[in-house]
């Protein structure tokens, strides 16, 4: 249709977008821009952590999370999720991943029991 570039390029340059490209480009362009902030979140987040000494009958109850990791540093501690099943008693140095979502519940056995716990 054009045989010179130039007087296309200033043809195109010179068309105002319609409403409907307006309101698409802005949609697509704030859709984008959360998706890209989500996942640098995900990605750079250092997640939530915490030390914590409970004695005999002191409990940590943790709810709402999607992946949490116990870790017992002395003593022994005892956890339980929910949608788990099972309840484990932990001994210095082992750990356990939880990957159900719901609550978490840790307790210590003995007097002096540390556990250190993460979750995102």
């Amino acid at each position: 249709m054009f045989t010179d570039r130039i007087k296309e390029d200033r043809a195109f340059a010179a068309a105002k977008p319609g409403l409907l490209d307006v309101w698409l480009s802005g949609w697509r362009d704030s859709r984008f821009a959360r998706i890209v902030a989500e996942a640098g979140q995900r990605l750079l987040s250092p997640g939530k952590s915490l030390t914590v000494r409970l004695s005999q009958g002191k409990y940590l109850s943790l709810s709402g999370t999607r992946y949490c990791r116990v870790e017992c540093r002395r003593g022994a501690i005892w956890v339980t999720a929910t949608g788990d099943g099972r309840d484990r008693v932990l001994t210095p140095g082992q750990r356990v991943t939880l990957t159900h979502g719901g609550k978490v519940l840790i307790s210590g056995r003995g007097e002096s029991s540390e556990a250190a716990v993460r979750w995102d």
